[in-house]
């Protein structure tokens, strides 16, 4: 891989690490079908550069972070625990699921129509969503079956993003709220698989390509991130996930033919 497609993949994951479509499916896809690389090679890629968007989320959040880390000492601990909870529910999902990523080469087909398929069940729940009164509250079983959930999104095609915010929008969370708890429940998870990684993909290095792809990710990141969250109370969350599940599953069938 050179600096150019590092940077272009980096590009794709800053975008689409943090809208409710699969950021390792879509460097993956883009991986393979526009620089020729390898399934594993790709899959790896992809993983790796999540560090950038890790770094992204925590410089955005850094008032919270700051909070949280303050409040292991003193202080309201109750997203510190929820945080902490989800984290380790995560892990008992995605570990497994990571090995098997690696171990079996899934149809670009398959994955890409499910990440349709699953948008427009986001976009069901968000609407639904609106019909009852929101509840904020960060107990011990919200975070368990939000990490359990957010645990799957390691298989490509799933949306890391877009699992949890339906995960904690079905527990009537408001969708501010989720996005928040969302965004920051992504900086322990995909920092601890960056570690993880040598450790199921013997072929996988960091490279200096890699490195600048992962600055990359960390700069488009930061701004969508800051547009997400400034334009999430005036656009329309429902019909954009709608139009934009629609047009993926479109994809989908173009790639089956």
């Amino acid at each position: 891989m050179d600096f150019f497609e590092a940077m272009i993949l980096g590009t794709i994951q800053g975008i689409a690490e943090w809208l409710p479509i699969s950021s390792e499916a879509m460097v993956t896809l883009a991986g393979k079908f526009f620089f020729n690389a390898e399934y594993k090679e790709a899959l790896g890629t992809a993983i790796w550069l999540h560090s950038g968007t890790t770094l992204s989320a925590i410089i955005y959040f850094r008032n919270d972070v700051i909070a949280i880390i303050k409040s292991i000492f003193s202080g309201e601990r109750s997203l510190l625990f929820f945080l902490a909870i989800a984290t380790l529910s995560t892990s008992l999902s995605a570990i497994p699921l990571l090995l098997l990523a690696f171990s079996i080469e899934l149809p670009d087909v398959l994955f890409t129509l499910f990440i349709g398929i699953f948008l427009l069940l986001i976009s069901y729940l968000q609407k639904s969503k609106h019909l009852s009164k929101p509840d904020d509250s960060t107990t011990s079983k919200k975070a368990f079956i939000s990490g359990i959930v957010q645990g799957f999104a390691v298989l490509p095609g799933v949306s890391r993003s877009g699992l949890s915010v339906a995960a904690l929008l079905s527990q009537k969370f408001s969708l501010k709220e989720s996005l928040r708890l969302s965004f920051l429940m992504s900086i322990p998870v995909t920092g601890g698989i960056q570690i993880f990684l040598p450790l199921v993909s013997d072929s996988f290095s960091v490279t200096a390509p890699l490195i600048l792809g992962s600055l990359v990710a960390c700069a488009v990141g930061l701004l969508t991130i800051k547009t997400l969250m400034e334009f999430a109370q005036r656009i329309s969350f429902v019909r954009a996930t709608f139009a934009l599940g629609i047009i993926v599953i479109l994809l989908a069938i173009v790639l089956a033919l």
